[in-house]
């Protein structure tokens, strides 16, 4: 499943590009750090491919970014550099009086991995200095990676019943349970089996 329009796959493919280049690091070194193939990065900075959300941990942390500010370009107005830029809902917006409203149907909408059906991830409204929010639906009940990065994570369960696991600590959280953890930590999240989940995740900007 995939919410990215070719306009929008394409500003994500250029900011990826864009960091990649400003680092000075070729399509195979950023790939096998990503832990993807060359042609399928190259795709993808080409606009012809949409990563899942897995995948775009692996390009984030190998480009020394977040996966929010990657998918940030998708609602960029910025379509040739993919450089950053203040997105409609950023702190100017705000001071202005303007409201930035996220419909149900829209937002970039990722896979959660390729070639599973472990449910999707939403980014909803944020900026390039503010804390980023993530929805995710999540129906995986096999444990996937632990991720790493840096700043406190923050997790809020909307629907159903989340199993969250920080380091070597297991917790069962139910709609309305909120977690924070240090998000250097190894951590990972899925669902009993048979469940869905809903939770919103707040990262540093």
């Amino acid at each position: 499943m995939s919410g990215f329009r070719d306009d929008g796959l394409a500003r994500l493919g250029a900011r990826i590009r864009h960091h990649r280049q400003q680092l000075g690091l070729t399509l195979v070194e950023v790939a096998g750090q990503a832990g993807i193939s060359q042609p399928f990065l190259s795709q993808i900075e080409r606009g012809k491919a949409a990563p899942s959300m897995s995948t775009l941990e692996g390009l984030a942390h190998a480009l020394g970014t977040t996966q929010a500010h990657l998918l940030e370009a998708v609602d960029s107005v910025d379509t040739t550099s993919g450089a950053p830029d203040k997105p409609a809902g950023g702190p100017a917006a705000a001071a202005d009086g303007h409201v930035d409203v996220r419909r149900a149907s829209e937002g970039a909408v990722l896979t959660r991995a390729e070639g599973t059906v472990g449910g999707h991830t939403r980014l909803l409204p944020g900026g390039p200095n503010d804390t980023q929010f993530l929805e995710f639906v999540e129906t995986n009940h096999v444990p996937g990676r632990f991720f790493e990065h840096p700043g406190r994570e923050w997790i809020y369960v909307t629907r159903g019943t989340v199993l969250l696991e920080v380091g070597d600590s297991l917790s069962r959280l139910e709609a309305g349970d909120v977690a924070r953890y240090d998000g250097t930590l190894p951590h990972r999240w899925y669902v009993p089996e048979g469940g869905q989940a809903c939770l919103i995740v707040a990262r540093p900007g």
